[in-house]
């Protein structure tokens, strides 16, 4: 799977737009190492600091930056990274990255488990002024087919320009890989994927059925959903790992808007699996191409409550796993340094 720039349904103005006019757009962070030239995005989740994937965070333990195993974490003290913010298009302000804090089940982990932790804390060396971080509520309820808004910071469609950009994942699928039918199942976090689809201006008139495949069922749903307002949406290509995942509820009659997971890759779905393209430019190029053969992967801080009580009528209920809690607030505090 590999690490996840975009494939988008519209121009890039379009996404442009979208990200600026969301609410939570300042929040959305471009990572950047000088030294080892990789970037990624992120998201303020305290005034210093900054939620991501963990898999880019791993290159800096590949160049043998000085880091420190604290049992439960791994502390690792960067060079040269950087995280960027941006109020609008032509203001922007970057911060040092002061230590990077790793999961260790992340870690240690055999790799079908360790993307279900793909989640790393970046403390920077001063406060962000002026954005507001993002909130981590402690439990979420899921509609089926409710959208989600991501913002990245992703550039290998446009390698030249750094642009954040807005995207509408328009389903969604619990994914669980290789052992999540044990016991322990619900004490992980899970991840969840969102088919790529080819649009339309109508549904077909009959809703596919169980043994249909899985592509097919699946651009149903998503087209049904995008049917509704038309947004752009899109597909996670190399560099939007760790972009923010945000949805929408409303309470009684209130839209609010939530931060759900991170994006973490993109793979290919069903009866579609295979090898993945590594031509990013020309995928960009040529969407129809991706349609309804490859999904969004994303990672979320949040588990699955397994009680059948909590997910009547198709909705999903989720909690968050404290233990992410305690990074950032350790990490953000000092105890952990």
């Amino acid at each position: 799977m590999p690490i996840a720039a975009m494939v988008g349904s519209g121009t890039v103005s379009e996404h442009v737009f979208l990200a600026y006019n969301s609410p939570n757009h300042d929040a959305a962070a471009l990572i950047t190492d000088r030294d080892l030239k990789f970037s990624q995005s992120g998201a303020l989740v305290r005034n210093n600091i900054v939620i991501t994937a963990a898999h880019g965070m791993q290159l800096l333990l590949s160049a043998k930056y000085p880091t420190k195993d604290l049992g439960s974490y791994v502390l690792i003290t960067p060079k040269q990274l950087t995280v960027t913010f941006s109020t609008s298009s032509n203001n922007s302000t970057t911060y040092n990255v002061e230590s990077v804090l790793l999961d260790s089940r992340y870690i240690r982990f055999e790799p079908g488990d360790q993307h279900k932790f793909d989640i790393a804390f970046l403390k920077l060396s001063e406060s962000v002024v002026n954005i507001t971080p993002i909130n981590l509520d402690e439990e979420l309820t899921l509609e089926p087919d409710i959208p989600m808004l991501v913002i990245t910071w992703g550039n290998a469609d446009i390698p030249s320009q750094n642009l954040k950009r807005g995207f509408y994942l328009f389903e969604w699928s619990l994914f669980f890989p290789n052992v999540d039918e044990d016991a322990l199942a619900n004490h992980r976090t899970v991840m969840l994927s969102s088919i790529f689809f080819d649009p339309a201006n109508y549904l077909p008139k009959e809703k596919p059925n169980v043994n249909a495949p899985e592509s097919i069922q699946r651009r149903y749903f998503a087209l049904k959903s995008w049917m509704q307002n038309r947004s752009p949406y899109g597909l996670a290509l190399p560099g939007t790992s760790g972009a923010p995942v945000f949805i929408e509820t409303k309470i009684f009659g209130t839209t609010q808007v939530h931060f759900f997971g991170l994006v973490m890759g993109y793979s290919t779905i069903g009866e579609e699996m295979g090898l993945l393209s590594t031509d990013n430019e020309n995928l960009a190029k040529n969407p129809q191409k991706a349609y309804n053969k490859y999904q969004t992967i994303m990672t979320t801080p949040y588990r699955l409550d397994m009680q059948p009580k909590a997910n009547n009528s198709g909705k999903k209920h989720f909690i968050i796993d404290k233990r992410y809690l305690k990074m950032i607030d350790d990490l953000s505090s000092g105890i952990i340094k």
